[in-house]
């Protein structure tokens, strides 16, 4: 096993549900990382929804997808009945279930405890098969494609959905034009979804997805119900797995306000969200980021916490999210107001603001080798030499211990 972070670019696809009017009402996310015709198994199409959730709540913040508005999601039998966790934000994600997912009577159980909790449910691609009643009898939205059922069916299907269960909306699929969707308006349809009135638009982030090795560690010592300080220590020992948590905290599928330091956020989010998320985060996967840049990240991190004891967590937070986003090439203030982290860290990383902001540019002054920076905000360059090596031998101790 290895501690190495991931780094890739994250790719997420959106369509618009629209009302009959043409206005959006909704988003479907789809995948996006790779063809969608390589998602032969049920396990290829679990990760495939692991990837779309740990992105659109981890790497782009979901008010970033689709502000207030519902996100469909298309889940396999394992979202369905418990196995792997959903997002907690069930005012606001629409659960659509795929059309090849087996209803047995644990998964119409997993449907309506779903339901129970506040989640919508979609049955995907109905074409009317006797086999999937019960589907629709539960459901609260049934999507229907045009093409596969054809004009001439459609009037004849909606009123088998409205006969099955009479308060569920119809949203009818790949209206291609305007004659499409008079048709489906024609029918019945309360939403239309399809090129007509806009494409699939992918969107697309840096990610720095966090390390398998660490993800496993961590599911152990939640498993064994470990103190919430080695919890911290471990979520805090990758950076990918830190700015994931910063972010998931922060979301309105968290906690939703902000944060100011990993360390909170672990234990804002608890055992049963942090453990929800990390196995979303190992489902997901992506390209290895060199461990020399882990190190480095870390180090910094843990300079910045020594020069401010009194603030320790919240210096490391700091250093740990200015390091990411230099990794990650993207704008600090971007990086920042993505992870939900309080205003002050933001203050401290961008304008230097505070004993943080001070001890984080004296940190970066010495690894550019420039003693006058770390002489302008109140150091002593061999005082912050000193404490930077002593966070460099930590980091590698780190790294060790974390791959034994």
């Amino acid at each position: 096993m290895s501690i190495d972070s991931t780094l890739s670019t994250v790719l997420v696809g959106r369509q618009g549900i629209h009302a009959a009017d043409g206005g959006l009402v909704a988003f479907e996310l789809l995948f996006r990382q790779m063809p969608i015709d390589v998602l032969q198994s049920e396990a290829d199409h679990e990760a495939a929804t692991a990837q779309v959730i740990s992105a659109v709540f981890g790497d782009f913040g979901v008010s970033d997808i689709a502000g207030s508005r519902p996100l469909f999601l298309n889940v396999t039998r394992a979202y369905l009945v418990g196995d792997i966790a959903l997002p907690d934000l069930p005012g606001q994600v629409v659960v659509e279930v795929l059309e090849h997912v087996p209803l047995d009577d644990e998964v119409l159980a997993g449907i309506v405890a779903l339901r129970a909790a506040g989640y919508r449910v979609a049955a995907d691609d109905w074409d009317g098969t006797p086999e999937r009643d019960a589907l629709v009898r539960l459901a609260d939205l049934v999507k229907i494609d045009l093409p596969q059922t054809g004009p001439e069916n459609l009037v004849a299907l909606v009123a088998r959905a409205r006969e099955l269960h009479p308060g569920i909306q119809v949203v009818v699929e790949r209206i291609e034009d305007a004659a499409d969707a008079a048709l489906a308006v024609a029918a019945g349809a309360d939403l239309l979804q399809g090129y007509h009135l806009d494409r699939p638009q992918v969107v697309a982030t840096s990610s720095m997805s966090p390390s398998d090795a660490v993800c496993l560690r961590l599911l152990g010592a939640l498993a064994s119900e470990a103190e919430t300080a080695e919890l911290e220590t471990l979520v805090s020992s990758d950076p990918g797995l830190a700015l994931r948590v910063l972010r998931m905290a922060g979301s309105p599928a968290g906690v939703g306000r902000p944060v100011r330091s990993v360390q909170q956020a672990v234990v804002l989010l608890g055992p049963r969200k942090l453990s929800a998320w990390v196995v979303l985060m190992v489902l997901g996967g992506a390209k290895r980021l060199p461990h020399e840049q882990v190190v480095t990240m870390l180090t910094r991190a843990g300079a910045c916490a020594r020069l401010v004891p009194r603030q320790r967590d919240v210096a490391y937070t700091a250093g740990l999210l200015s390091a990411v986003s230099e990794v990650l090439g993207t704008d600090p203030a971007e990086t920042l107001r993505s992870s939900g982290v309080d205003p002050s860290i933001a203050a401290a990383v961008l304008h230097g603001e505070g004993p943080v902001g001070m001890a984080l540019r004296a940190v970066v002054g010495h690894e550019r080798a420039n003693p006058a920076v770390v002489v302008a905000n109140g150091f002593v360059p061999f005082e912050v030499s000193h404490v930077y090596l002593d966070a460099l031998r930590e980091s590698l101790r780190t790294a060790a211990s974390l791959t034994a």
